[in-house]
C-alpha cells in the first residue's frame, strides 16, 4: 500500500564581454550564454517561497503558514468542524489533535490503535476516526468524549466520507469493502468489491459515491443502492486519492509499479448485505461488521504489521487522471519516482495535488497545465482539506500542518542549478527578463567556485546586479557558477514574475587530450566516409554541461567516419582524442625507425582519427608513430594548443623467409633432405615440407626450438618409389610471411 510507502515574446539579449572575449573565427572558443527560460531549466533549481508556473515563469508562492509541527513522523488525516477547529491525526500514537483558531495544537482524543487514517466531522460537530490495524471507526462528541467504537472486522479503515444525505461510509481492507454506518454505530456492507483494499472515497454532486481500489487500480461509481460500476481501470495498481471538481469531473491519483498489477480476476459484485446484527462498544452501542474470510481451523493468522515509512520506491511512478462525467479519462500529470498522495478541489479554485517528493504542492491551471505552487517543510504531502478560504495541508516525514492562504508570500528565493563551465571561465554580463508590478521587485546575485557543490570555499553571494538589461558579473575566474533571484512584494495581491536569466562566459582554452593510439594488424585498412554532404548544415557545438540551456560556442565541422576493410599491403594506426573546450581538432602523423633520431611526417592536417599507409613504403624494422593534435581550427593564430602522444613500438616485416643450403642424400627408397630457413628480420616460426604435392608435414628444427632468424632442418622421406620426386619446402616467419623452395630427388 502506498499510504504505507508513503513570453510570448522571445527576448534577444546581446551580452558582450568586451575586452574579456577576443574576436575569433566561427567554431573557436567563443563566448557561451547560459540561458534559463524553460520550465525544464528552472525545475533543476531550488525554490524557497517561489512557485514554478506551467509556462515556465517564476513567481512568489501562495502564502503558506505553518500551524503545527507534530514531533510524529506521519499525519494522514485532516478534518474541520463548523466552529473552525482543525483536527489532525496519523501515527504512531493514536492521538487526535485539535488546532483551535488562534491557539496551539492540543490533544483532543485518543484511540486504542496506533494509526489513524481518516477523519470526518458531521453537522453536529461529532468527530469520526478510522483506525488501523484491527480497524475500528470511533465517534467522539464535540467535547472529545467517545460516544461509540465500531469494530469493522477488517484490518484497515482507509477513508471516511458522508454522502449528501448525511450517511457515513468507511473504506476498508483487506477485504476491500465499503461499510455504511448509522448514527448509533451499527454497520452493514454497502459494497463488496473484488479488490483487496478500497483506498479512497469521494462524494459526487448527485449523491453517488466514488471509490478507488488497491490491487487493479479501479475507479468505481457506486449508486445510492450500493450498485457498483467500474468507471475506469487505471494503468497502475492503487488509487490513492479522488476529488470531484465543480464541473463534475473526477480526478484520480494513482500510484504503482508499471507492469506489476496482479492479473484481473473477474467475479460478480454482490448485492448489498443486510445490516449486521450485534452490539458495538461505547455509549450508544453498535453492530459488528462482516468478518473477513476465516482462518483455517488450527492456524492463526499473522498479526497485522505496522505500516512502513511512507516513501516511494525507485521503481514507483504516479499519475493523475481526469475522468469526465461520461467516463472519458486522460492523463493530466505523471511522475517518475514521484507520486501524488493527496488531492483537494477548493470551491472556485484550482485542483491541488500533494506530492510524495520534497513536499511539493502542484496546481492544475486552466487547460489542465500543472504548476508547482508551494513546498512544505515535510517530505510528503499526505492530506489536504479545503476550508472556507484556505487549504489545510498535512505533511509526513516529518509530521506538520500548514495553511495555504490566498495571496502571495512577501518574499521568496530561487537558487539555480550549478553551471559547470568544464574549465576555468571568465564571466561576462548577466541579464534577466521580469515583470515587476508596482510594489514588487526582482534582484539577481551570483556566486562562483571550483567545487561541484557550493561550499565555504566558494565566493560569497555578490551584491545585487544593477541592471536587468546587462550587468557585469563580479566573480573571479572559476569553473562553477550559480545565480539566485530574490522576489519581493509589498502587496500580497501582486507578485513579480521572472521569465528568463542569461549569463555569458568564456572558457579558458585547454589543450586537447589523446587517450589512446593503436597500431592495427598488417592488412587492416580504413576508408574515410564523409559525415554529411559538404553543403549540409554544420553541427552545433555541444552545450558543455549537457543540459540543453547553453547557447553559442560556435559551430563544429561534421566529423567524418571510417569504413574498416582489408588490404594485404596496408598499415593503419588509429587514435582517440578529445578537447575539453569541444574545439575542432586536426592531426599530424609522424613515424621513426628504432635506429633513427629524426621524426618523418607522413600526413598533415588530418581531420579524422585514423591513417592508413602503404606498408611497402616502410622497410622491415621496428617503428613508432607520433600523433600531434592541435585545436588550431577553432582558435585565433597564436592561441592554439597542441599535444602529442607516441604509439607503442611495432614491427614491419614484409620480406618472406629464404630456403637455403638444400642438400639431399638418397639411400635406397629413403631420401634425407637438409635445408636452412633464414629471415632478415623475424624469427622462423614454422617449417614444413610436401612431396609430389601431397599433404604438408612439419619439419622440426635441428636444435628442437624455433627461436632464431636462421634455423637448420633435417627431414627423412621414406618409402619412395623408383623415379623422380619433387620436394617443396616452406617456412613462415614471425610476421606471417611465407617463403618456399624446391628440390628434385631421384631414387633407383
Amino acid at each position: 500500500m502506498n499510504r504505507r510507502i508513503v513570453a510570448i515574446l522571445s527576448l534577444v539579449i546581446a551580452l558582450i564581454l568586451g575586452a574579456l572575449i577576443p574576436v575569433a573565427p566561427a567554431g573557436a572558443v567563443t563566448s557561451q550564454t547560459w540561458r534559463q527560460r524553460e520550465r525544464a531549466d528552472f525545475e533543476k533549481g531550488e525554490p524557497k517561497g517561489v512557485s514554478l508556473a506551467a509556462d515556465g515563469s517564476l513567481r512568489l508562492s501562495p502564502r503558506l503558514d505553518t500551524l503545527w509541527e507534530t514531533g510524529q513522523p506521519y499525519l494522514w488525516a485532516l478534518a474541520q468542524d463548523r466552529k473552525g477547529n482543525l483536527y489532525a491525526a496519523g501515527g504512531n500514537d493514536g492521538v487526535i489533535s485539535r488546532i483551535a483558531t488562534g491557539a496551539k495544537a492540543a490533544p483532543f482524543a485518543s484511540v486504542a490503535e496506533p494509526e489513524i487514517h481518516a477523519l470526518v466531522v458531521d453537522a453536529a460537530g461529532n468527530l469520526y476516526a478510522g483506525t488501523a490495524p484491527h480497524a475500528k471507526v470511533y465517534k467522539f462528541g464535540p467535547d472529545g468524549k467517545q460516544i461509540w467504537a465500531y469494530d469493522t472486522g477488517e484490518e484497515y479503515v482507509w477513508a471516511l466520507t458522508f454522502d449528501t444525505r448525511g450517511s457515513l461510509y468507511a473504506a476498508t481492507g483487506v477485504e476491500g469493502r465499503i461499510l455504511k454506518i448509522d448514527a448509533g454505530g451499527r454497520g452493514q456492507v454497502f459494497f463488496d468489491s473484488a479488490e483487496t483494499h478500497i483506498r479512497s472515497l469521494a462524494t459526487g454532486r448527485d449523491g453517488e459515491l466514488y471509490a478507488g481500489s488497491d490491487g487493479h487500480g479501479l475507479v468505481l461509481r457506486i449508486s445510492p443502492k450500493g450498485e457498483g460500476f467500474v468507471l475506469y481501470d487505471a494503468p497502475l495498481a492503487e488509487v490513492t486519492g479522488l476529488a470531484v471538481a465543480a464541473d463534475g469531473s473526477l480526478y484520480a491519483a494513482v500510484i504503482g509499479e508499471t507492469g506489476a498489477r496482479a492479473p484481473r480476476v473477474e467475479r460478480p459484485l454482490p448485492a448489498p448485505s443486510p445490516p449486521a446484527q450485534g452490539t458495538g462498544t461505547g455509549g450508544e452501542g453498535g453492530g459488528p461488521a462482516p468478518q473477513p474470510s476465516p482462518t483455517p481451523q488450527g492456524q492463526e493468522g499473522p498479526p497485522p504489521q505496522p505500516i512502513a515509512e511512507q516513501r516511494i520506491p525507485i521503481s514507483m511512478e504516479g499519475k493523475v487522471l481526469k475522468i469526465s462525467p461520461d467516463g472519458y479519462a486522460r492523463e493530466v500529470w505523471s511522475g517518475n519516482q514521484e507520486a501524488i498522495l493527496s488531492l483537494a478541489a477548493p470551491r472556485g479554485g484550482r485542483l491541488l495535488l500533494g506530492s510524495s517528493a520534497q513536499g511539493r504542492i502542484y496546481a492544475l491551471d486552466e487547460g489542465d497545465k500543472v504548476s508547482e505552487v508551494a513546498r512544505i517543510g515535510s517530505g510528503q504531502v499526505t492530506a489536504m482539506l479545503p476550508l472556507e478560504r484556505d487549504v489545510a495541508v498535512a505533511g509526513s516525514n516529518f509530521g506538520s500542518v500548514a495553511l495555504l492562504r490566498p495571496g502571495y508570500a512577501e518574499s521568496g528565493l530561487f537558487e539555480s542549478r550549478v553551471l559547470d563551465a568544464h574549465s576555468f571561465a571568465a564571466w561576462g554580463r548577466a541579464a534577466w527578463r521580469a515583470e515587476t508590478p508596482k510594489g514588487t521587485t526582482v534582484a539577481l546575485t551570483v556566486r562562483c567556485g571550483n567545487t561541484e557543490e557550493p561550499d565555504r570555499t566558494w565566493a560569497a553571494w555578490g551584491a545585487p546586479l544593477a541592471s536587468p538589461d546587462g550587468s557585469l558579473v563580479d566573480c573571479p575566474t572559476a569553473r562553477f557558477l550559480q545565480w539566485r533571484a530574490t522576489l519581493k512584494t509589498a502587496d500580497v495581491d501582486h507578485t513579480p514574475v521572472l521569465r528568463e536569466v542569461a549569463i555569458t562566459y568564456l572558457q579558458r582554452n585547454l589543450p586537447p587530450e589523446i587517450k589512446k593510439i593503436e597500431v592495427q594488424a598488417p592488412g587492416v585498412s580504413f576508408q574515410k566516409v564523409p559525415a554529411s554532404p559538404a553543403s549540409g548544415p554544420q553541427e552545433a557545438r555541444g552545450a558543455g554541461s549537457g543540459t540543453g540551456d547553453i547557447e553559442g560556442g560556435g559551430v563544429r565541422k561534421p566529423r567524418p567516419t571510417s569504413r574498416r576493410g582489408f588490404d594485404p599491403g596496408a598499415r593503419s594506426v588509429t587514435w582517440q582524442a578529445s578537447d575539453p573546450n569541444d574545439d575542432d581538432l586536426t592531426y599530424d602523423l609522424y613515424y621513426r625507425a628504432a635506429d633513427e633520431t629524426v621524426w618523418k611526417r607522413v600526413r598533415k592536417d588530418i581531420d579524422e582519427d585514423f591513417a592508413t599507409l602503404d606498408g611497402a613504403a616502410l622497410p622491415d624494422g621496428t617503428y613508432r608513430f607520433r600523433v600531434v593534435a592541435t585545436d588550431a581550427p577553432s582558435n585565433p593564430q597564436g592561441k592554439a594548443l597542441t599535444i602529442e602522444e607516441l604509439s607503442a613500438p611495432f614491427d614491419v616485416d614484409t620480406t618472406p623467409p629464404r630456403i637455403e643450403e638444400i642438400k639431399t642424400v638418397v639411400q635406397g627408397s629413403t631420401a634425407r633432405v637438409g635445408f636452412t630457413a633464414a629471415d632478415s628480420f623475424s624469427i622462423i616460426r614454422e617449417a614444413a615440407w610436401s612431396i609430389d604435392a601431397g599433404d604438408w608435414q612439419v619439419a622440426p628444427p635441428a636444435d628442437g626450438l624455433e627461436d632464431s632468424r636462421s634455423e637448420r632442418h633435417e627431414i627423412a622421406v621414406e618409402g619412395l618409389a623408383a623415379g623422380e620426386h619433387s620436394v617443396v619446402i616452406r617456412a613462415t616467419d614471425g610476421a606471417g610471411n611465407t617463403g618456399s623452395g624446391r628440390t628434385v630427388i631421384r631414387t633407383p
